[in-house]
């Protein structure tokens, strides 16, 4: 049941910085086509979270508090790793072969893209939190 949350963060996070990447390049060729590529994202995030945010429905159903906080550490340090990669994969993808004149383009979709990308993974955080035995 602890392993649900990381599932659905995973799930999420993988696929956005799947549909990131691929629109990263298309941006950093021609960031005057930012529109078309930003809608794209947002368009592979819905379709990256749609299994889960089942699973996250699946996982609040069906919480029960955990026998120990031990038994947190792991998916917590999961999550937690997660989304430092994350972070650290946009912004490295966002400063490799940028030209000057995309540069403001390219962080703007870079932030953009981590504000989605850490949505499940925080919904999965407190999904843990709310495990912890009273």
């Amino acid at each position: 049941m602890t392993y649900i949350p990381v599932l659905a963060a995973a799930i999420a996070a993988i696929g956005i910085l799947f549909f990131f990447k691929r629109n990263l390049e298309k941006i950093k060729e021609n960031p005057a086509m930012i529109e078309k590529y930003q809608t794209k994202l947002f368009i592979g995030s819905a379709i990256s979270e749609a299994i889960p945010i089942v699973l996250i429905i699946i996982g609040f159903v069906n919480i029960e508090p955990i026998g120990s906080v031990d038994e947190l550490i792991v998916p917590f340090t999961i999550i937690i790793g997660l989304i430092v990669f994350a972070i650290i994969y946009i912004f490295l993808q966002s400063r490799i072969d940028v030209d000057e004149n995309a540069k403001s383009v390219v962080r703007n979709f870079g932030l953009i893209s981590i504000g989605l990308v850490i949505a499940i993974p925080v919904i999965s955080l407190v999904m843990l939190l709310m495990m912890v035995p009273q």
